[in-house]
């Protein structure tokens, strides 16, 4: 689930878009002129440009009600893409969200479009869908080359002893069909109250494999603190048609206005993990998670996350805490038409104390990375497609924890 809030006309939000701002207003006066009519291309130049920055004057002052009606007649008169892009943050932030989405939409389809304003309008796309309610469905095809988890090992240690070990027959490389489903909608006008899924389906040869998993709630806004809510929920999957675990929970989500380009922000979550086929690990669980977006810089657009975790089970040996750090790169590149999205992790999780089994303490050394690719102007029946791949590895001081996979995957999004 995203950490967003509801749009506002607050000055943050108004900081953020100054970008597109400046854009616009520097080469506002060329397109202006193009646009125009060739009769009276010297004669309009002057007005239009004028018009057009009073608009954006007006933006900056926190009154788009007053830069919409500049702009309207101003995008009638030329059809300029500058004008269109500020009458859509106008609209935005009058709360007008269909006009403004068709509008971005309109400016981000357009071949020529700078790729710093393409990826600032999508910031403002998804606070629309966040403020408006969304529901994205997904098909694919997805392939895990150790759907079990299991060692890279092939001894381990075991009440002193080192045993050999013999890969179950079934772990193998599978091959099947991933279906997806998630969704926001506000339960109120004034957008205090919102509700939340998402679910996923995998399907692979046999059943032992096939799991389905989910997470649903509602949250709620915070009074006097529009940038935090709370939260409740109940997440769960099962696995060859048992219940894997079931994680009801309490939380808090925050999310700081954009300013600058820059946008914080942060989840808790608090809750009660059951695990019925192996109780000893059932445990109540903490974890805190914060994400940082920058402003686009160097043609590439950066991210950053970390997470903190904390679970106690009955017994020490099953108790842990932990983090990890992890950075997104996106390059989206006009001249391939592509957009590349690179993600990479690490994270340390350290148990509590010796596992009576294994007779060592545990600790596991966590390593991600994937690479996505998309071709943003590529529709098929109006699903986008992506393409993907993904690597895992966990180091363990405990052999039999050890495992490496690696994943591909595909899927169409509406």
């Amino acid at each position: 689930m995203r950490a967003h809030t509801a749009p506002s006309g607050k000055p943050g939000v108004l900081r953020f878009g100054a970008v597109l701002a400046c854009v616009a207003a520097l080469l506002a006066a060329p397109v202006l002129a193009e646009d125009a009519p060739a009769s009276t291309l010297q004669a309009q130049r002057a007005t239009y440009q004028a018009r057009f920055l009073l608009g954006v004057e007006a933006l900056h002052a926190g009154n788009p009600m007053r830069a919409a009606a500049i702009f309207e007649p101003l995008l009638a008169e030329t059809g300029s893409p500058r004008v269109k892009l500020e009458l859509a943050r106008a609209l935005y932030l009058m709360q007008d969200y269909a006009r403004a989405e068709q509008l971005f939409r309109e400016v981000l389809a357009r071949p020529d479009l700078p790729w710093r304003v393409g990826e600032n309008i999508r910031v403002y796309l998804d606070e629309i869908d966040m403020a408006t309610g969304f529901v994205k469905f997904s098909v694919g095809v997805v392939s895990d080359s150790n759907p079990r988890n299991f060692t890279n090992s092939r001894e381990v240690m075991i009440g002193g002893q080192t045993l050999t070990v013999v890969p179950p027959e079934d772990n193998r490389q599978v091959t099947g069909a991933r279906l997806s489903l998630r969704g926001y909608r506000p339960l109120d006008e004034k957008r205090q109250t919102t509700a939340f899924f998402t679910a996923a389906y995998s399907d692979f040869p046999g059943s032992t494999f096939d799991r389905l998993s989910g997470d649903v709630g509602l949250s709620q806004a915070v009074p006097g603190l529009p940038w935090l809510k709370a939260k409740a929920g109940f997440e769960g999957a099962r696995l060859d048609g048992h219940t894997l675990y079931r994680f009801p929970y309490v939380g808090a989500l925050a999310a700081m206005a954009p300013s600058d380009g820059y946008r914080l922000l942060g989840e808790l979550k608090l809750g009660r993990l059951q695990v019925p086929q192996m109780p000893h690990l059932d445990s109540s669980n903490l974890f805190l998670v914060g994400k940082l977006n920058y402003p686009p810089a160097l043609g590439l657009v950066f991210s950053n996350e970390a997470t903190l975790e904390r679970a106690e089970a009955s017994e020490a040996a099953y108790s842990y805490r932990g983090g990890s750090l992890g950075g997104t790169v996106v390059w989206p590149s006009g001249t391939l038409d592509m957009r590349f999205t690179l993600y990479g992790s690490a994270g340390v999780r350290r148990y509590d104390g010796v596992d009576p089994l294994f007779g060592d303490r545990r600790q596991d050394t966590r390593f991600t990375a994937s690479l996505d690719l998309l071709r943003p102007s590529l529709r098929i029946r109006g699903y986008r497609p992506q393409i993907g791949v993904i690597y895992e590895r966990t180091d363990s001081t405990l052999d039999f924890f050890s495992f490496s996979k690696l994943g591909l995957r595909f899927q169409l999004e509406s």
